[in-house]
């Protein structure tokens, strides 16, 4: 019996046949099979588009010199063993990973096996363990996934444990498709503002199915506590940041506070754009031809870019004490390639030294070459007599969460459409797309929002319970201790804690670590535990538990 892969070679290649018959009735059958047989292993979408081009040569030795080498460079992009698995669907992928863990398993057993008489007890049985994992990660490797690092959360035998179980396998399996997917056709020149802006239709199609698989999902799936109380994911979805609508909300309501802060303590604002060298970009915007100087870098790796480069700006923001805070926005350019927009409030005797750091690791590599001084950094002093920051920002908010309130995205587009392409984009390469920049505890502010009560230690308590309830940002940061309060000078600090097992007493412990597990349990205020989650809710499908605790929430 023909692999999946291959069938859906044939299907594809039939239904080409039909539409451009007569192209293909002088195709002889070697040339058939040798078409099959370099883009079986493709989805469907990328074997259209590779029998496109194929078809546009005159001669048939010229079709196939062409889509030999185009095969061999999509290739080298991906993991050799992921190749035979690159057009996989969910069935196949679910048993790759069931096999894969299994395989790992027996790593284990066969290591252990012949290294017996060797590794036994003391100093010899770590040795053991590590070959164990040093093998495993070699396999692991090999799929294009990242093995578990060992750290103060993983240790070494919960990694390889890690790896000996399928949903771990099923989820990076499915991260290293989705990602492997959108780098081929941004090869193929399919993320542009020609073709698909910001992430190619294939991504988007994808992603939409998988958020209305997860809606459906969360319908089914209810949350009870020991009160008999019940709700659907689907309603605790509705109802926190997760549904983009609330998301947007808060991150305005947010914004305007720290806004209000700075015209309080006399800052200025400063819109500033980071963008990243040449070689990051795929294609130009106006043409959509290929850009000669990209070195195929993907959008993981301009975020990567910029990550990086922000971590030296604020090291050297604090050598020179300039202080800062705000908000930072990633999002893609029309071909997926990352830049960010940062919304910065600042004491305006420091804004020149602020701007000269910003410049200095913005143009530090690739600095000379061409249009790098003019468009890698891009500074907007805000007017308040022209209108606020926080208007300002605003579009670029919306128009990376749902596109509310926005008539057409900042490009001309459809903005709803626009701000589902930028969360596939997003979701597809991993990209964390806002963060606070300085400023207090959005955790203690998020608690305080969901408790009804809070026990009256003092009343600088009830007062910042009150701001926060009331969505009082501004109020909420300077009772916390100001927007420059180091996180452990702060008034409230997150309170987490062990979590145990009611019906044992025991204490319970990670899955694959069996280390300590410590949930948030509340906040803590001088020196006092408050406790804000105070249900013990247990997962399950209506009427019907079937996973353990969640824990208090």
């Amino acid at each position: 019996m023909k692999p999946r892969s291959e069938l859906a070679a044939s299907i594809v290649l039939d239904s080409i046949d039909n539409d451009f018959g007569a192209f293909y009735q002088g195709l002889a059958l070697d040339d058939r099979n040798f078409v099959k047989k370099q883009i079986s292993h493709f989805p469907n979408e990328i074997q259209k588009l590779l029998i496109e081009r194929y078809r546009a040569f005159k001669t048939f030795f010229d079709a196939n010199t062409f889509l030999r080498k185009q095969t061999e460079i999509l290739n080298n992009l991906l993991p050799q063993k992921v190749i035979q698995h690159f057009n996989a669907g969910e069935e196949e992928l679910r048993n790759l990973a069931e096999d894969n863990a299994n395989r790992c398993s027996r790593i284990q057993i066969r290591s252990q096996q012949n290294t017996h008489s060797r590794y036994v007890t003391g100093n010899d049985s770590v040795k053991g363990i590590k070959a164990v994992y040093a093998l495993t990660v070699e396999f692991v490797n090999g799929y294009g996934i990242a093995a578990p690092k060992i750290s103060k959360t993983v240790t070494l035998t919960g990694a390889i444990k890690r790896t000996q179980d399928k949903y771990w396998w099923l989820r990076n399996l499915r991260k290293v498709l989705v990602k492997k997917r959108e780098e081929v056709l941004i090869h193929l020149g399919q993320v542009n503002s020609k073709k698909g802006k910001y992430c190619s239709d294939l991504n988007v199609k994808h992603r939409k199915a998988q958020k209305e698989r997860q809606l459906k999902a969360m319908e089914e799936l209810f949350i009870t506590n020991e009160d008999k109380e019940s709700f659907s994911l689907r309603e605790i979805y509705e109802k926190n940041v997760s549904n983009p609508i609330n998301r947007r909300h808060e991150l305005m309501t947010r914004l305007s506070g720290c806004e209000e802060l700075a015209k309080s303590l006399g800052c200025d604002g400063v819109f500033v754009t980071l963008t990243c060298p040449s070689k990051y970009h795929n294609t130009y915007a106006r043409s959509g031809d290929k850009n000669p100087n990209w070195q195929g870098l993907t959008p993981y790796d301009g975020q990567q870019y910029l990550n990086t480069v922000w971590q030296r700006i604020r090291a050297e923001l604090a050598r020179q004490n300039i202080n800062i805070f705000g908000f930072r926005i990633a999002e893609p350019q029309h071909d997926g390639t990352p830049h960010w927009h940062m919304i910065i409030f600042i004491h305006s005797e420091q804004k020149s030294e602020f701007k000269g750091v910003i410049k200095h690791y913005a143009l530090q590599e690739d600095g000379n070459e061409e249009g790098a001084k003019e468009n890698r950094v891009d500074f907007v002093d805000i007017d308040p007599s022209k209108g606020s920051a926080t208007g300002y920002v605003a579009k670029y908010i919306s128009k990376n969460i749902d596109g509310g309130h926005l008539d057409s995205d900042i490009d001309g587009g459809n903005a709803p459409e626009a701000a589902n392409r930028v969360e596939a984009w997003a979701s597809c390469w991993g990209v964390r797309q806002f963060q606070q920049i300085g400023g207090v505890s959005v955790t203690v502010w998020r608690e305080l929002r969901k408790a009804q009560k809070i026990e009256k230690i003092d009343d600088d308590l009830v007062d910042i319970h009150s701001a926060a309830d009331s969505g009082n940002w501004e109020k909420f940061t300077e009772l916390m201790g100001g927007v420059f309060c180091k996180r452990k000078e702060q008034a409230i600090r997150p309170f987490y804690d062990i979590e145990l097992n009611k019906d044992t007493g025991l204490i319970r412990t990670s899955w694959f670590d069996g280390l300590f597990t410590f949930k948030l349990k509340g906040i803590k205020y001088k020196g006092n535990e408050i406790i804000t989650r105070i249900h013990t809710w247990i997962l399950g499908k209506a009427g019907t538990a079937f996973m353990p605790s969640l824990g208090v929430l």
